[in-house]
């Protein structure tokens, strides 16, 4: 190959390429904050770089999904102990109109604390959490119950309901994490008539039971009453075992996080300190070289030969 440069020339044309090349290379880290931009980089690390960022991508799915039901495993607990509370309060007055002294205006007034009571829980069993209903099972987006006086629990059922949500922690176990308003309020033997621990049920029985002034079905509604609230704190510990588990799977899943982080870092990440050194040292080379090549003589042999006149 013809060249026009000189050797001493073509040396120094090579050795400024290189230099800017190193020039790029280290702003170009420098501006990215990683040494890996693409796979010419280093490309026998790029497998790892690639799983490590798999890996990385993963453990933070998992925190997102478990801050997500942690969210509504929290509103169930404390929609669950609300409705604990309320369930005393009633036992409370139910004991009222139990008494032998008691008026049927008194009762009556009674039995509407108690209608509202019910009203109360069933706003309970329809809790909210991002956007859906907690306790709504596999159908989240329909609202579960509604008062229905003519009803025989006092409510009326959306639909027959399951609830198979499970979810992962960071080691791949999955575990269940909710409950519909039917299994914890509105509990049903196998040919779906309300169970002893029908919660919707008791206070229902209990109204009516005020507002027909009958003692003895007081009796018995506030029997139920406290079946149903023994019943209602055992789903309350369901719920306190969810929130312990997430709680442990988010920790794991956060060191498993930093882990991959710190991995995926280095294999990629910028080493800040060396490449702002090697960039400075890189720039006074160049600066050096394009002096020095300034200074060298530029004149040739024909320069100093005489001039001759035709």
């Amino acid at each position: 190959m013809i060249t026009g440069l000189s050797p001493a020339n073509q040396q120094f044309v090579t050795s400024i390429d290189n230099l800017q090349s190193q020039l790029n290379n280290a702003q170009n880290q420098l501006s990215t904050g990683l040494r890996v931009n693409q796979a010419s980089d280093a490309p026998q690390q790029i497998g790892d770089i690639f799983q490590a960022r798999s890996d990385l991508g993963s453990v933070n799915q998992v925190i997102q999904n478990l801050n997500y039901v942690q969210a509504q495993v929290n509103a169930g607990d404390s929609a669950i102990q609300s409705a604990v509370q309320l369930l005393q309060n009633a036992s409370v007055l139910g004991s009222q109109g139990a008494g032998t002294n008691v008026t049927q205006s008194q009762r009556n007034a009674l039995a509407t604390q108690i209608q509202g009571i019910l009203s109360q829980v069933v706003g309970l069993a329809n809790t909210q959490a991002n956007g859906v209903y907690i306790f709504g099972g596999d159908a989240p987006q329909t609202q579960p119950y509604q008062v229905d006086s003519a009803s025989a629990t006092g409510v009326d059922r959306a639909a027959p309901m399951q609830a198979t949500q499970q979810i992962q922690d960071p080691t791949g176990i999955t575990f269940p994490i909710s409950q519909t308003a039917q299994d914890i309020f509105d509990k049903r033997d196998s040919t779906d008539n309300p169970a002893p621990e029908n919660v919707f049920a008791a206070l229902n029985n209990l109204q009516l039971a005020l507002q027909a002034g009958d003692t003895t079905a007081i009796g018995t509604a506030l029997d139920s009453l406290n079946t149903a609230s023994d019943y209602l704190n055992q789903q309350a510990g369901f719920y306190g075992t969810a929130q312990n588990r997430i709680s442990s799977a988010i920790s794991l899943a956060q060191k498993f996080q930093v882990q991959d982080q710190t991995q995926l870092s280095s294999l990629q990440d910028t080493d800040v300190t060396s490449v702002a050194l090697q960039l400075t040292q890189d720039t006074t080379a160049m600066n050096a070289a394009l002096a020095a090549q300034a200074k060298r003589p530029t004149s040739t042999l024909f320069d100093y030969l005489p001039i001759v006149n035709g």
